[in-house]
């Protein structure tokens, strides 16, 4: 039972950990508002993570295990079609497609905004505790760069580049949705369905764009 408790308080404070450092950074996050968010005393931080920045690196150690989670289907099954040298261009377009989904939805999803919010913020906090740009890019990028050597038939680091330029793009609309809300606006109800079409349509033009230049 005493053991139960203790996972409990520990789940508890790094949940109020990733929302607190996602909303007011590192830096302006106080132990006492975490413990506060928590429900828990001062204290059980340093019992359990010694001090802030500790605390801070398992919250993000939390979130970079949601990250991988989330790529971990696409970009496994895309791995290995190319281990048994199956991929085609047409199904690289295809798993492209897919990547492209997987970014818009983390990017405007509301569940993934704190994660989102803890990127955005992450070069703020402590140095050596940097991991989720990584996650969040790494990656997926690079499984993206391979799609795009078959499907658009670019040169390596030509597929890298216009990989990091497509997940860049997708990723700052969530960081700046205040930008698109008057577009969003226009559609009404459909208005969410309506821009992740044309974010998803307009990031594979870019790429069908380069294949046409390397032709």
């Amino acid at each position: 039972m005493k053991e139960q408790e203790q996972m409990n308080t520990k789940e508890r404070l790094v949940r109020a950990g990733v929302k607190l450092f996602s909303k007011y950074g590192y830096a302006e996050t106080s132990t006492r508002m975490i413990a506060t968010e928590a429900g828990v005393n001062l204290s059980a931080i340093a019992f359990h993570y010694t001090n802030k920045e500790n605390l801070y690196k398992t919250c993000l150690d939390y979130i970079v295990e949601k990250i991988r989670a989330y790529y971990s289907p696409s970009c496994q099954e895309i791995e290995e079609v190319f281990a048994k040298g199956e991929m085609t261009e047409e199904m690289a377009w295809k798993y492209l497609g897919r990547l492209i989904d997987l970014q818009i939805e983390a990017a405007l999803g509301k569940q993934y905004q704190p994660t989102l919010a803890l990127v955005y913020r992450e070069e703020s906090g402590p140095e050596g505790a940097r991991p989720l740009t990584s996650e969040v890019f790494t990656w997926q990028e690079g499984v993206m760069a391979r799609l795009l050597q078959v499907a658009a038939d670019l040169p390596e680091d030509r597929a890298k580049v216009a990989s990091r330029f497509i997940n860049g793009s997708i990723i700052a609309f969530g960081e700046h949705k205040s930008l698109i809300a008057p577009y969003i606006s226009e559609h009404r109800g459909d208005g969410a369905r309506w821009l992740r079409g044309q974010i998803k349509a307009d990031c594979l033009a870019v790429a069908r764009g380069l294949k046409a230049e390397e032709r």
